[in-house]
């Protein structure tokens, strides 16, 4: 997902500064996407300069005045086209630990099996936080952005859940190979 486009669609619904923003994306996304300020200035500063945002000064007591940020009619326009847009390139197999799996020695497969373990445990509590977390969602009033919420975290679950049959596999798979030597 691009910073710029969740900006875009957040200063859709409302003009904020800076720090609105990072708050509200991570209310909105947080839980799957860690965003830092420094992301949030500089995708700020790139969407100004492509005309697609635009800020109000807004004086404050004893501090440096605040940019207000508002998306633009042609930022409006880019947003819609990528809503409507499919997108073209499913998940990428783009994870650390595929990297680590390939750098790891293949002549000792026991650290190997240790590091699937642990990393299924990782998934595991996942998958816990996010039930939790589901069950705390729906205890709540409905708000509009609920369902959406709910979707991400069905999402992060099945992705978790697949992550985990995936590690199974290799981890039965490395196994068979260790007796077949």
């Amino acid at each position: 997902m691009s910073v710029k486009y969740a900006m875009l669609g957040i200063l859709a619904q409302k003009d904020l500064h800076g720090y609105e923003l990072k708050s509200s994306f991570d209310e909105k996304v947080g839980e799957f996407w860690s965003l830092n300020y420094g992301q949030i200035y500089t995708t700020l500063d790139r969407l100004e300069k492509e005309d697609l945002v635009t800020y109000d000064r807004q004086a404050q007591d004893k501090r440096p005045d605040r940019k207000i940020y508002s998306i633009t009619r042609k930022g409006r326009k880019e947003l819609d086209e990528w809503l409507a847009t499919p997108v073209n390139r499913v998940r990428a197999l783009r994870d650390e630990f595929f990297v680590k799996l390939v750098f790891m020695d293949k002549d000792d497969p026991a650290p190997v099996l240790e590091l699937i373990e642990k990393q299924k445990a990782l998934y595991l509590k996942q998958m816990n936080r996010l039930t939790l977390q589901k069950v705390a969602l729906k205890k709540q009033p409905k708000k509009p952005d609920t369902l959406t919420t709910e979707l991400l975290m069905d999402a992060g679950l099945f992705h978790a859940e697949a992550d985990i049959k995936w590690l199974t596999l290799c981890e039965s798979k490395i196994k068979a190979a260790m007796k077949s030597k």
